[in-house]
């Protein structure tokens, strides 16, 4: 198992990841997301652990598939058959999503979760092949570094 971990902060909301994964065949297996939410108090708590598991979910699935590309100003991918999008299969396995206990008045909490998982995913892959990850989407880069 490789573990990644990252934080963040915007929106007045602090958010944590730690992500387990494991690579089989070059491919890279989530087993696990845990995020550790800061945001004030939270009013609807099933909304909430939607949001995180949403934001978890499709920075995933840009960090590793994501690809859009630009020809004078126009998106070069106009449909789903040319953007290639996360599928239910390649997410976590397990999220457990977990928020601080307190008396702050509510922040942010939609887009917090999203950007700490492109780390957490980065520094898993880093203990998984012992490179560093830098250009997205990971997934061609990370076939191409165990086949060379």
């Amino acid at each position: 198992m490789n573990r990644g971990v990252s934080a963040y902060f915007c929106h007045n909301t602090y958010a944590a990841q730690v992500l387990d994964i494991t690579l089989e065949k070059g491919k890279p297996i989530l087993q696990r997301v845990c995020c550790a939410i800061d945001c004030g108090i939270v009013v609807n708590p099933d909304a909430a652990i939607n949001m995180a598991e949403g934001a978890i979910v499709d920075g995933i699935g840009n960090v590793l598939y994501g690809n859009l590309t630009f020809k004078e100003g126009k998106a070069q991918q106009t449909n789903f058959d040319t953007y290639r999008m996360i599928r239910h299969s390649e997410s976590p396995k397990e999220m457990d999503i977990h928020f601080v206990q307190n008396d702050i008045n509510p922040t942010g909490m939609g887009e917090p979760p999203f950007p700490p998982i492109f780390d957490a995913v980065a520094n898993a892959l880093f203990k998984a092949t012992g490179k560093r990850y830098y250009d997205q989407p990971f997934l061609s880069e990370i076939n191409l570094s165990l086949t060379s």
